[in-house]
């Protein structure tokens, strides 16, 4: 028979808020007003889950309140199942806060069920979340006692069979309708249920019932749709407070981008650029691009990076979340460097491009190619930067290092050097170019590059270094 692990997430929204931890926290269902989710400092002052939220207010008035949201749950299991999927495969969701794992066929890649079971918890220890778990041989026992907080990784049949009967029918997945036609007949527990006969249930109870018990036991097939992982990185992370200040967004940044260190490091991917999305109080979102060259992996050279763009950045109203995307993911190319050119810099070309584009914006920062032009302002033009090109010998001329950005008119007394090297092209895009260069040398001694037109006017174009 198949083995199952289930994971339940009690209060995957409340461990998903980022804030001040030593404050008392509840998530409440808006609609019947009962908490649902509460952490340790509101236990501690009396507040339980399904209490009523005029009773926990009075026994708490520094209690923090917020809405239940399903679809922050079901964004974050998507989450740590792309997370978990480095590790194991055939996962399947229960929304919205639960994951079904095979774990038969993951047991051919470990040597037993106790170091899977190792490896897996050493992975979710990392995203810092509630969990409760049990394994069974259908994925409706391994659900029932992990929701029941078994919390026992175990192939042990009879122990996994004794520890399902024991257990009441309310956490089944039985309707309240069926526990309480079945609770009238002195049917309380699971063992109560699975010890009369199937065919005298199906008569009385419906066929219903007897499937459930079919796929309870695991005699009857359960189909199980599983996860299939984007290849792309996109984290949420909801603030238990307002931020209106950009430098108080680094804590947050920070923890989102050491997961994505960790998520480009084990598939040795660099991301070339993040998007940040933040979600503001009572306004659209912000949307702000941060890149990163060649690339990078690394959470602290992200933040560096973020901390460069943000200040430029103003928020149009306090910030309630923020979600970090990678979806462009290079490979990881390890930069060639000459082992005889002795000790370098700490930073990289690639890595100051980087920083450059941060502070000064993307398009601030560009590199420079050959053009196969013969007209000197055009010989070059803008590219993006560390890109490599073909040299291209576009001209015999001996030409300065700086070339002014137009020809102004010689208005200084020179003496000719070196010349003239003629110059005439451009007759087939209205931008002709009829010269004849010199190279001068003023009273002062400064090297000039010269040209005369065909109307005999002379101007200067450059300066030789």
């Amino acid at each position: 028979m198949t083995l199952w692990l289930y994971l339940h997430f009690p209060q995957l929204q409340l461990d998903t808020l980022f804030g001040d931890d030593s404050l008392p926290v509840a998530i409440v269902n808006s609609h019947t007003s009962k908490i649902v989710q509460c952490n340790e400092w509101a236990t501690k002052e009396g507040i339980n889950l399904g209490m009523g939220l005029g009773s926990a207010a009075a026994l708490c008035h520094g209690l923090q309140v917020y809405p239940y949201e399903e679809k922050c749950e079901q964004q974050r299991l998507r989450d740590i199942a792309q997370w978990l999927y480095l590790v194991t495969a055939d996962i399947s969701f229960y929304q919205p806060n639960g994951l079904l794992i095979k774990v038969s066929d993951m047991l051919s890649l470990y040597p037993s069920l106790s170091r899977y079971w190792q490896v897996l918890e050493s992975h979710l220890t990392q995203l810092d979340i509630h969990y409760d778990y049990a394994c069974g041989y259908s994925p409706y026992a391994a659900r029932l006692l992990a929701r029941a907080g078994f919390n026992c990784v175990s192939d042990d049949k009879a122990a996994l069979e004794n520890a399902l009967a024991s257990n009441a029918l309310t956490m089944t997945e039985l309707g309240d309708k069926e526990v309480h036609n079945l609770h009238r007949v002195g049917l309380r527990l699971v063992s109560d249920l699975l010890q009369l006969p199937l065919a005298e249930l199906g008569k009385r109870f419906g066929v219903e019932l007897v499937t459930y018990i079919g796929k309870l036991t695991g005699q009857l097939r359960h189909p199980v749709e599983y996860f299939h992982p984007p290849e792309q990185f996109s984290q949420y992370v909801e603030l238990l407070f307002d931020i209106d200040n950009v430098e108080w967004l680094k804590k947050p940044l920070l923890k989102i981008y050491q997961r994505l260190e960790t998520f480009l490091l084990l598939r040795n991917k660099h991301a070339k650029d993040l998007t940040i999305t933040l979600y503001l109080r009572d306004h659209p979102e912000q949307v702000v691009s941060i890149g990163a060259g060649q690339g990078e992996y690394k959470a602290d050279k992200w933040l560096a990076l973020s901390h460069l763009t943000f200040e430029s950045l103003i928020l149009n109203a306090p910030v309630t979340g923020l979600t970090v995307t990678a979806k462009q993911l290079v490979n990881n190319d390890i930069e060639k460097v000459d082992l005889f050119l002795g000790e370098q810099g700490d930073v990289s070309s690639s890595e100051l491009v980087a920083l450059l584009q941060a502070k000064l914006g993307e398009n601030q920062v560009k590199g420079i190619k050959i053009n196969a032009d013969l007209r000197p302002e055009l010989s070059t033009q803008h590219c993006p930067p560390l890109v490599e090109h073909k040299e291209t010998t576009t001209t015999s001329v001996l030409q300065p290092s700086f070339l002014l950005p137009e020809p102004e008119p010689l208005q200084e007394k020179v003496s000719i050097e070196q010349g003239p090297e003629r110059i005439l092209s451009g007759w087939w895009d209205d931008k002709e170019v009829h010269r004849d260069y010199f190279i001068a040398r003023s009273e002062q001694g400064r090297w000039l590059w010269i040209f005369r037109t065909i109307e005999q006017k002379w101007f200067v174009h450059g300066l030789f270094s």
